[in-house]
C-alpha cells in the first residue's frame, strides 16, 4: 500500500433518504478538503427506521441510487465507499451491499453482508436480520487500488475472525467495515472486537459507524473508529454526527508485519473451515 489520508462519516441515518444523502455528499466534501483520497460511510447510510420498511426503499445494483453515488466519486476523484444500501434482490427480503467506487465513478466492487445480526438481550432489545434481510453466499473479496489492498466486511462481521483471516491471506492491507453498531452492544465489545481484527490479520481497519435512533430500529453507538495494524487508535468519534480523518502510513503497516507475522506463521494444519462463513 501507499501512504493516504482517509475519512469517515458518522451520521444519523433517518427515514428521509434525500436527507441522508445531502449528509453524506458534504461529508465527502469536507473530507475532501482535508486531503482524503478514501471516503466511507455507514452501513444503511441512506435508510434507518421500522425494519419492516426496508424492502420498499431498496435499490436495483446498478440503479438510480448507484449512478448518484457515481457521479459523486467522479466529482470529487476520490475512492468512495457510501456504505451499504437495501439492494433490491429476487426475493422479498433485500441484501445489505456495500458498494466500492473508484475516482472514475466506476462500481467496481460490492459485497452482501453474510452474517445477519440476531441479538436477544433481555430488558435492552431485540433484534433479528434474518426476518428483513437476505444474507449474501459469496465471499467477502479483496479489491486491489493505487492505495493498496481493500477487504470487505459489515458490521455483525467483526464477531466471526474467519472471514478477517481470509482476507488477510487474500492479500488485505486495509479493511472496512462500514457499520450500524448498536449502543448496547457496542458499548460492550466494538473496541475490543475493532482492535482485535486490526492486529490478527496485521491490517488498517477503518469502521464508519451509524449514531443516534430512529423508530423502531435500535439506538447506534456512533464511535466510529481507525485503527492501525499494532491495535494503536488512530482516530475515534464521539457520539455526535461527525468526520473522522486519520493517515494510514505504509511505514506503519510495513513495521507491524515486520514485528509480528502471525499470518505468515499460521501453523500448517490450520484451516479456515468454509462453515464458518456461511451466513447463518
Amino acid at each position: 500500500m501507499k501512504s493516504f489520508t482517509a475519512a469517515l462519516i458518522q451520521i444519523h441515518a433517518t427515514e428521509d433518504t434525500e436527507s441522508n444523502l445531502k449528509r453524506l455528499e458534504e461529508g465527502v466534501r469536507r473530507a475532501v478538503s482535508h486531503g482524503a483520497l478514501l471516503v466511507c460511510g455507514p452501513e444503511f447510510f441512506c435508510f434507518s427506521g421500522d425494519p419492516e420498511a426496508l424492502a420498499r426503499h431498496a435499490s436495483p445494483v446498478p440503479g438510480p441510487l448507484t449512478a448518484r453515488l457515481a457521479r459523486l466519486a467522479r466529482q470529487y476523484s476520490v475512492y468512495f465507499v457510501p456504505g451499504t444500501i437495501p439492494e433490491r434482490g429476487e426475493e422479498d427480503k433485500p441484501f445489505n451491499t456495500l458498494l466500492f467506487f473508484f475516482p472514475d465513478g466506476s462500481l467496481r466492487g460490492k459485497y452482501r453482508k453474510r452474517h445477519l445480526f440476531h441479538a436477544d438481550i433481555p430488558g435492552k432489545f431485540r433484534h433479528d436480520e434474518r426476518g428483513f434481510i437476505s444474507a449474501g453466499q459469496e465471499a467477502a473479496p479483496v479489491l486491489e487500488t493505487e492505495l493498496g489492498n481493500f477487504g470487505l466486511s459489515i458490521c455483525y462481521d467483526l464477531r466471526f475472525p474467519e472471514q478477517y483471516l481470509r482476507l488477510a491471506i487474500a492479500g488485505a492491507e486495509i479493511i472496512l467495515v462500514p457499520s450500524a453498531f448498536t449502543k448496547v452492544t457496542g458499548e460492550a465489545h466494538w473496541h475490543t472486537l475493532c482492535k482485535a481484527r486490526a492486529i490478527e490479520t496485521g491490517c488498517f481497519l477503518l469502521a464508519p459507524n451509524q449514531t443516534g435512533q430512529t423508530g423502531a430500529s435500535p439506538e447506534r453507538y456512533g464511535h466510529s473508529i481507525i485503527v492501525d495494524p499494532w491495535g494503536e487508535i488512530l482516530a475515534e468519534a464521539e457520539e455526535d454526527e461527525d468526520l473522522l480523518c486519520a493517515k494510514l502510513s505504509a511505514d506503519t503497516l510495513a513495521d507491524a508485519r515486520q514485528k509480528l507475522r502471525s499470518i505468515e506463521h499460521r501453523a500448517a494444519g490450520d484451516s479456515v473451515p468454509d462453515s464458518a462463513c456461511d451466513g447463518q
